[in-house]
C-alpha cells in the first residue's frame, strides 16, 4: 500500500460523513453542475456550500472544470473505486452490500458523470486521476493506445489501433488487411502536457471531444480528462458510454502506465502476456 493511501482514504471518509456533501454527490450523480446551481439545492449560504465542495474536491469525489464565466462541477468516481477495491472486494457479498450502500449510492458501478437536463450536451464527463509515472511516462503511454485502448466500444473487425501523434494526425482502428475507420483526429497536442482528440470515436452516434491535460504532482503525474459530446443518445447509452470512458482511463490507463499491463487490443488479439513498458524506448 502506498504511504499516501491512508490519508487520502480518511479525506474520503470525512467528506462522505456529512450529509450536506453527501446530498452535493446526489445531485452531481444526475448531472454536472454549477456552484449557483448546487447553491440553489440548499437553505445555506453559497459561502457554505462552496466550503462543502471544497472539501469534496480535496478528497478528490469532486472535480471542477472552469467553462467561461461559469465553474461546473463534477462527481469523480475514481476514489470510490478504490475504496472498493481496498475494503469491499476482500469481503463477502453480505459485507460489501453494507459498505458500500453509502447513501448517495452509485448505482449499478457507474463511474462517471452524464450531462443532461439544461445542458445542450448528451455527454459530459470529468475524471481526475493520479498516476504514479512521471509526466512523460504518461504521455508517451497516451500515443500508445493499442496497448491499453480496448473493449468496451471496440468493434468486432478492430485488430489493432494507431494513433498519429501530431496536428491532424489520424487515431483510427484497423481492421485485418487494409481495412479501417477513422476514430478521432488530433485537434491539439503539446508533447508531455495535453493531448486532444475530436471525432466519433467507436460510439458513432455522437461526436465529441476528449482532452487529456498532465501536470506534475510529488507522486507523478495528475491527468486531468474531459470527455463533452453531443448527438442523439438515451440516456441508457450516454450512461454505458461514461462508464466506458472511466474503464479505459481510470482502469486500462493506469495498468499500463504503472505496471505495464497491456489490456487494450495488443494484448487481446495476440493473446500474449503483459509486456512491462521499455523505458528505455520512451526516452
Amino acid at each position: 500500500m502506498s504511504p499516501h493511501e491512508p490519508e487520502r482514504d480518511s479525506l474520503i471518509w470525512r467528506a462522505l460523513a456529512d450529509p450536506t456533501r453527501r446530498r452535493v454527490l446526489d445531485l452531481l450523480r444526475v448531472r454536472p453542475r454549477t456552484t449557483g446551481q448546487i447553491a440553489s439545492e440548499f437553505e445555506i449560504s453559497r459561502i457554505a456550500v462552496m466550503g462543502h465542495l471544497v472539501t469534496l474536491a480535496e478528497s478528490g469525489l469532486v472535480v471542477s472544470r472552469k467553462r467561461g464565466r461559469e465553474r461546473w462541477h463534477y462527481i469523480n468516481a475514481v476514489p470510490l473505486q478504490r475504496l472498493h477495491d481496498r475494503w469491499v472486494q476482500p469481503l463477502e457479498a453480505g459485507w460489501a452490500q453494507a459498505l458500500m450502500h453509502f447513501e448517495f449510492s452509485l448505482e449499478g458501478g457507474g463511474h462517471a458523470t452524464v450531462g443532461a437536463g439544461d445542458t445542450a450536451l448528451s455527454i459530459d464527463i470529468a475524471q481526475d486521476v493520479l498516476l504514479r509515472r512521471p509526466r512523460r511516462d504518461v504521455f508517451a503511454a497516451l500515443t500508445q493506445p493499442h496497448s491499453w485502448w480496448g473493449p468496451p466500444f471496440l468493434s468486432e473487425e478492430a485488430t489493432d489501433l494507431r494513433l498519429d501523434p501530431r496536428v491532424g494526425g489520424a487515431f483510427e482502428e484497423a481492421w485485418g488487411e487494409g481495412g479501417g475507420r477513422l476514430l478521432a483526429s488530433i485537434t491539439a497536442i503539446d508533447a508531455g502536457r495535453r493531448l486532444e482528440l475530436t471525432g466519433r470515436f467507436h460510439f458513432g452516434v455522437v461526436f465529441g471531444v476528449a482532452e487529456f491535460l498532465l501536470e506534475d504532482v510529488p507522486e507523478g503525474a495528475r491527468l486531468r480528462f474531459t470527455y463533452r459530446a453531443i448527438g442523439d443518445v438515451s440516456p441508457e447509452v450516454a450512461e454505458s458510454l461514461a462508464g466506458g470512458w472511466n474503464e479505459l482511463v481510470g482502469t486500462r490507463l493506469v495498468a499500463f502506465v504503472e505496471r505495464g499491463e497491456q489490456l487494450g487490443i495488443a494484448a487481446g488479439r495476440r493473446h500474449t502476456r503483459p509486456r512491462p513498458i521499455d523505458r528505455k524506448e520512451k526516452r
